[in-house]
């Protein structure tokens, strides 16, 4: 039986989308084992959210090329909608992704194969990702995922509940919403009520969602359904409000803390979690202690801390007072 191997960069919805393709390459009858093993197949799910995962993204791609050199390497997602590598057979958009079976039954055309109905059992772990929307349109000045997701793509609710479905039937307990820009979902309490209505489904969990799409209404979901974890990821970037600017963010430090003043009194045993950007351009000491004191004051429950990475496309690419590396290092490891 041939082999074809996966190896996933990045966000949920990625992992989502690889989950998509895992089911789409079984069905056809090949045989999915663990990265690194020898492969017929490599399908490096990229990321790019960074020049770092960029970087490693390619060298996935090399790593898996020196594994087995006479396996196609298929170098799919996000870095693959603005790089070009040699070392790939295949380079497959996020759009080419859901055609993959197609493409690896190009790639390797005299391969026997014996179509195969695995049931979703045999896929899914417990807690699975449900993507219920692509693309962003905010265009923060240090990510480029606007320019390889593409404009805001919405799922039918319909199918969102019949994917839901399907990974409940398989013995999914939990389930995490995720897109590229969560709150863009029109109507996320509307479809949190629904699935808390699904047979069998334990626990609905949010990922990552951007502080203005976060409602008094969506905060009563959380508090008043009993399925629903009580954890906010609340990206915050910066504690200072010149720097939001820069970055575009959509809110000042006040609002971000009146928000998470809000979730607290409203729920009194939810976790706030964060991400915050260190060394973004013009980055000086008042900044970086400004941000400082506000996540002394929020008391977060746990902080994601990434430093600024310089990434081509991105408006923030040519902004000046660039923040020396080794500044950026030691200031991470004071908010740490």
């Amino acid at each position: 039986m041939a082999k074809v191997s996966f190896y996933t960069l990045g966000c949920r919805s990625n992992q989502y989308e690889t989950d998509k393709m895992i089911e789409q390459v079984r069905t056809l009858g090949f045989d999915i084992i663990p990265y690194p093993q020898a492969a017929d197949i490599y399908v490096i799910n990229t990321c790019t959210v960074t020049s770092h995962a960029a970087r490693k993204s390619r060298n996935m791609a090399r790593h898996a090329r020196r594994i087995n050199p006479e396996a196609k390497v298929i170098f799919a997602g996000c870095d693959a909608e603005v790089e070009s590598i040699p070392e790939a057979d295949l380079i497959l958009s996020n759009a080419g992704k859901k055609d993959l079976a197609k493409h690896i039954r190009s790639l390797i055309p005299n391969v026997s194969l014996s179509p195969i109905h695995y049931p979703l059992s045999t896929l899914l772990p417990v807690r699975s990702n449900l993507m219920v929307e692509d693309g962003c349109e905010n265009f923060c000045s240090y990510c480029i995922v606007p320019h390889v997701r593409g404009k805001v793509k919405n799922r039918k609710m319909k199918d969102i509940l019949c994917d839901a479905g399907k990974m409940i039937a398989s013995g999914v307990k939990e389930i995490v919403l995720t897109g590229i820009n969560l709150g863009e979902f029109p109507d996320l309490n509307s479809l949190i009520s629904a699935l808390s209505n699904i047979e069998g489904l334990l626990r609905i969990r949010l990922s990552s969602i951007e502080p203005q799409y976060v409602s008094d209404a969506l905060i009563d979901v959380m508090k008043n359904n009993d399925k629903v974890c009580r954890h906010f990821h609340i990206p915050l970037q910066s504690g200072d409000d010149g720097i939001l600017k820069a970055m575009n963010r959509r809110y000042t430090s006040k609002q971000y803390s009146a928000l998470t003043g809000k979730i607290k009194k409203k729920i009194k045993d939810v976790a706030i979690t964060t991400d915050i950007i260190v060394g973004f351009p013009g980055e000086d000491e008042k900044a970086f202690r400004n941000t400082c004191r506000l996540v002394d004051k929020l008391k977060f429950s746990r902080i994601h801390i990434f430093p600024y990475s310089d990434r081509p496309g991105t408006a923030a690419f040519k902004f000046k007072n660039k923040i020396d590396p080794k500044v950026t290092g030691s200031r991470c490891e004071k908010l740490d």
